[in-house]
């Protein structure tokens, strides 16, 4: 059960004294004596609390004129509402939605069971491309990610000529660039159509072509779904 911290247990407002029930007409009490506004309050208190929002040590006004018990009950009322509210995803509960999952360069950085490593990250103004030179051209580079990705997944992983990784490079003007086509091709990448097992790994180089002026400072990967909203892990380039 959900617990609302730093509240009171006696009726008081803001300014510490005793403070009467409010005697709005028409306000509506429940046969709990736990009136409809009361209930409202204590429910926007409890989602202001899980989004980390500053609350007051006392109850809300409209709520004062409770027992403890009285209290106590709205509070559990307000906690299995949120909890009805977030298994329903119900439009207009502000409840804070998960965030990525920061990683640094070295470590294995995880989307559910897409486990990558970004060993190195390179700049260059060319790429071996299907056994040839490959030129950023002109005001232009080439950023490579050099990887080591682990398949943790219930399935084999097509890494080059499918899209098991959703991938994207970003640079301090959240700019994002995708990587360029046909990674097989890519001097070291593994061949089209090669699958990685679950259980096994291996090394990848994610590549980009971007301004040669682009500070880039994160990459955000995830594993690809279609089935289900996921959300992205990064890793600091910086």
């Amino acid at each position: 059960m959900l617990l609302v911290a730093g509240l009171t247990a006696c009726g008081t407002g803001n300014d510490g004294k005793p403070t009467a029930t409010p005697s709005t007409p028409g306000s509506a009490a429940t046969e709990t004596g736990i009136s409809a506004a009361c209930a409202d309050a204590a429910f926007d208190l409890m989602i202001d609390q899980i989004n980390g929002a500053e609350t007051p040590d006392s109850r809300p006004d409209a709520c004062a004129g409770l027992t403890d018990a009285q209290w106590s009950q709205a509070i559990d009322e307000a906690g299995d509402k949120v909890l009805a509210a977030r298994e329903a995803t119900s439009d207009g509960v502000d409840v804070e939605a998960p965030t990525e999952a920061r990683y640094e360069i070295g470590e294995e950085a995880r989307n559910r069971g897409t486990v990558v490593t970004v060993k190195k990250v390179r700049e260059v103004s060319s790429i071996t491309f299907d056994g040839a030179d490959k030129q950023a051209g002109a005001d232009a580079k080439y950023v490579i990610l050099e990887t080591v990705v682990r398949n943790d997944t219930k399935a084999s992983m097509d890494l080059t000529c499918s899209l098991p990784i959703v991938n994207a490079l970003i640079d301090d003007q959240a700019r994002r660039f995708d990587s360029v086509e046909d990674l097989s091709g890519v001097l070291g990448n593994p061949e089209c159509n090669a699958q990685l097992q679950p259980g096994f790994k291996d090394e990848m180089k994610f590549v980009y072509r971007v301004p040669e002026d682009a500070n880039i400072v994160l990459w955000e990967f995830e594993e690809y779904d279609l089935e289900a909203e996921v959300v992205p892990s990064l890793v600091d380039l910086t």
